[in-house]
């Protein structure tokens, strides 16, 4: 399983950055969040590096209306009429071909997808339709559809086994699974999402597709037990768990922003002040990173000075977090289906075991501190273990 950076607000230098650190990778790209000739200079920079980009249409909200994001050449200027006719939609691949996949070496055409609430026959239809019209345009790269759904969506198991029905018969090589979390929430809290995730993505696999799952963080970790392809993920929250209201007109407002340390052994993200805790507790090698996680980026907290009057900033908390969660990505996947199954569950354990000491000694990471939500990944893992397990068992070699 990899990581691919899922391009938000402020990464171009972070991208460019990480990219050229790791001398590979895969960054999805935004429109919301680039103007054209951003979308030109950000792509020749990560192929220079031996980096690969993608571009993400971001057509979940026909009807949104972000500035950036619907001033792109690509976006139909009547939904009515775009939604179901054929010329429109031609129109619209035509141009992420021809401007945007094909001058900027897009290593897959993420085929534009709508936000759905409801799996139906015109949901099918529409994808159906998509696909079609791309495969007349004898497009190079691998296709992939763009399945967003909603909470409703990912919360009903008829539903995830409906849209697994009507996907056996799409002609592409992949999916492209953007799921709306409850509530908006960072953390998933609910194990019958979790548990239809990884029973969708594990039904894509089972069809022999490739799965690309956007918005993620680290929770989904656990996707290994799919063996899903990929994760995306990147510096803000908004990158990291999908929310519809990203795609609308920016409301005015002051946003709070606070420095976070993810300590991957917790799973949990910390600021700082309770960091300055841990060092007067004696306890900040705890929390330390392990080298194996090539990750200098913080060092700086763990120096010996108390940790509030470092340097440390909001590019080098970004970094450590993308850092280290493409190790655990790359880690994750095992080369059985029961070893990936036990890693996993050594993982959620020890996250279990250090955050309940951490949280005894005053050490707390918040709405981010894994201890909220460690007992939904074991519960998720144990039934899709138990559901599905047999099955991936038998096809892990082949996924």
């Amino acid at each position: 399983m990899e990581l691919y950076l899922q391009f938000g607000y402020g990464m171009m230098g972070l991208s460019e950055h990480l990219i050229s650190d790791w001398q590979s990778g895969v960054v999805i790209l935004s429109p919301r969040d680039l103007e054209y000739s951003q979308i030109e200079k950000v792509s020749l920079a990560i192929n220079n590096n031996n980096g690969k980009v993608a571009i993400d249409p971001q057509f979940y909200i026909p009807r949104g209306d972000h500035e950036r994001l619907t001033s792109h050449s690509f976006w139909p200027d009547n939904y009515q009429t775009a939604f179901f006719d054929n010329n429109a939609i031609r129109t619209m691949l035509n141009i992420l071909l021809d401007e945007y996949n094909g001058k900027f070496g897009s290593l897959l055409f993420i085929l534009p997808g709508i936000y759905t609430s409801e799996v139906n026959e015109d949901w099918d239809n529409y994808n159906s339709l998509i696909i079609s019209e791309a495969r007349n345009l004898k497009i190079e790269q691998e296709l992939f559809s763009t399945l967003s759904f909603s909470n409703e969506v990912m919360q009903s198991e008829e539903q995830i086994h409906l849209a697994l029905e009507y996907t056996e018969n799409w002609d592409v090589e992949g999916y492209y699974l953007v799921p709306e979390p409850p509530n908006h929430s960072y953390l998933i809290d609910d194990p019958i999402w979790l548990i239809n995730l990884l029973d969708l993505a594990s039904g894509l696999k089972q069809q022999g597709k490739k799965v690309i799952v956007g918005y993620s963080n680290h929770q989904l970790l656990c996707l290994a037990l799919a063996k899903v392809d990929a994760i995306c993920s990147g510096n803000w929250l908004n990158v990291r768990s999908f929310n519809t209201e990203r795609f609308h007109a920016p409301t005015d407002g002051i946003s709070r922003r606070s420095k976070w340390y993810y300590c991957p052994q917790a799973l949990s993200e910390y600021q700082i002040p309770f960091l300055d805790i841990a060092h007067r507790m004696g306890l900040t090698q705890e929390l330390a990173t392990a080298s194996s996680f090539h990750s200098p980026y913080a060092d700086i907290l763990f120096s010996g000075a108390q940790p509030s009057s470092t340097g440390y900033n909001e590019p080098a908390s970004f970094k450590h977090y993308l850092q280290c969660l493409r190790i655990q990505t790359q880690n994750a996947v095992k080369p059985t289906y029961e070893s990936t199954k036990q890693g996993l569950i050594l993982q959620l354990e020890t996250a279990s075991s250090l955050t309940e000491f951490l949280n005894s000694n005053g050490i707390r990471g918040r709405d981010r501190d894994f201890s909220q939500v460690v007992d939904v990944n074991l519960s998720a893992v144990a039934a899709f273990d138990r559901l599905r397990g047999m099955i991936v068992k038998h096809h892990w070699d082949d996924l």
